[in-house]
């Protein structure tokens, strides 16, 4: 499971409470995308990852995988 997955679930936080918390933010995003990044079917841009772990309250690196910290 990626990290994006982990910590999601970790928060109970469904895929659709995500995206409404994440559009609330003006990041606009659907359930597919964010499922798709879970599987890793899809990659996400820097500003993503970036806006994704801002969300989480970790570093980009951190959510990526490059850093355990």
């Amino acid at each position: 499971m990626n990290r994006l997955a982990e910590l999601r679930k970790k928060r109970g936080v469904s895929l659709g409470k995500m995206t409404n918390e994440l559009t609330r933010r003006g990041f606009k995003i659907t359930n597919s995308t964010l499922s798709n990044y879970e599987n890793e079917k899809r990659e996400p841009k820097l500003e993503t990852w970036e806006l994704l772990a801002d969300y989480f309250n970790v570093t980009p690196q951190y959510l990526v995988g490059w850093a355990d910290e």
